[in-house]
């Protein structure tokens, strides 16, 4: 009976649009206050799903919490709403504020160099005078994945002892989320930069005209060539945090492929306006202290 009816709600939400199928664990079910609808937050891409309100409706979907499911929706102009929940049997873990070694993520392509420059757009551009460039990276990579569904990655460049002894510069490395669109790779620097750029004419940014930054996998290269070069870069998933995540992942195995809650806490806190625009966040945990 109680299935029956749920069925009949969703064919009644159903229309002529987009279509689409999502495959989640439902993080909570909540009333909204505007809207006679239920909101579905869906832990895999952050989004919140929509449908029709009623004690049925959520108390169904609460006993899904946990679950992998696949949320099937139609789009109606800027919402998402849920046509149908089907569970399924997937054994890859979801929930991307839990970290799973098993987890295997696609790089997501955003299509045009447009979209690219459309998202550069969305970014604040933080606080430079108060704020470190790997807590900057990280808002802007969990913005792109919370707000837009985007799985990016980012850029490091390592300067060696011997860059540092020469310069007697200030900073030993600096990072910045990159996004994919038609196979090319962005960064998005926005603190530093104008516009999107390669990865290439970013390392120029940062380096003098002439000078080779390698790209390197593992950190060891980075601390065993002290002397014999300037510079390296690195490309890592977008959840990693600072260069002891990297190091930690490379010589102890400590794979990081999720968000950490107290992390986005403390980094948050790189720009303007973070304790209106990023309330969501938080939840009176302290912070990390650097």
């Amino acid at each position: 009976m109680l299935r029956g009816l749920i069925a009949m709600v969703f064919m009644l939400c159903a229309f002529q649009a987009l279509a689409g199928e999502t495959i989640t664990t439902i993080a909570t079910v909540v009333d909204s206050l505007k809207t006679k609808s239920l909101l579905i937050l869906s832990s895999s891409d952050g989004r919140v799903y929509k449908t029709a309100q009623s004690d049925e409706m959520k108390k169904y979907l609460e006993s899904l919490k946990g679950q992998s499911v696949v949320l099937k929706w139609t789009e109606e102009g800027k919402d998402l709403v849920v046509t149908g929940v089907e569970v399924t049997r997937s054994s890859q873990a979801i929930n991307f504020f839990e970290s799973d070694p098993n987890r295997s993520t696609e790089i997501t392509d955003v299509g045009s160099e447009a979209e690219v420059t459309r998202l550069f757009a969305l970014q604040n551009d933080g606080d430079k005078s108060r704020s470190q460039c790997f807590k900057r990276a990280h808002m802007w990579a969990f913005e792109m994945w919370s707000r837009e569904a985007i799985v990016g990655q980012k850029v490091f460049i390592f300067y060696s002892k011997r860059y540092i002894q020469l310069e007697e510069f200030d900073w030993w490395f600096h990072v910045a989320p990159v996004v994919t669109a038609g196979g090319v790779e962005y960064v998005m620097d926005k603190t530093f930069l104008k516009k999107p750029v390669t990865v290439a004419e970013w390392k120029k940014k940062f380096m003098k005209e002439g000078i080779t930054c390698p790209i390197i996998e593992n950190y060891n290269q980075y601390e065993s060539q002290p002397w014999n070069r300037l510079c390296f870069l690195m490309k890592t998933p977008m959840w990693i945090f600072r260069p002891l995540d990297i190091r930690n992942r490379d010589e102890k195995g400590e794979i990081k492929n999720g968000w950490d809650l107290m992390e986005l806490q403390d980094a948050r806190r790189a720009f303007k306006g973070w304790e209106d625009n990023f309330e969501a966040l938080d939840t009176g945990s302290r912070t990390i202290n650097h």
